[in-house]
């Protein structure tokens, strides 16, 4: 995704507001050749927080203190799962990073 910021940007123009929500999902798995290097240097938690980093720079999604509208749901975050995955003995880790419009 060349322009992360203009694409969830437009996304939150189409949306309703307080019930329209949007999710950028993804594992592990992808092209080294097509993927951008500031992809491939992370693991899965820093891939998520890059996810929701868009999403605030993007802005018009609910995020607050008491009740983070922009959440991370799924496995692979923590440092035994990537591990096990790397060996060949976790799953296909999957993320999703899910965003509320205000």
């Amino acid at each position: 995704l060349q322009e992360p910021e203009a694409v969830l940007a437009e996304v939150n123009r189409i949306l309703k507001p307080q019930t329209g929500f949007a999710v950028i999902s993804f594992s592990n798995r992808f092209f080294y050749d097509k993927a951008l290097t500031g992809w491939i240097e992370r693991g899965m938690r820093e891939r998520s927080k890059l996810v929701v980093d868009y999403f605030r720079a993007a802005g018009g999604f609910q995020d607050t203190d008491d009740n983070d509208a922009i959440r991370v749901v799924g496995g692979g975050t923590g440092a035994l799962s990537q591990l096990l995955s790397v060996g060949g003995l976790g799953g296909d880790p999957f993320v999703a990073v899910i965003a509320t419009k205000q």
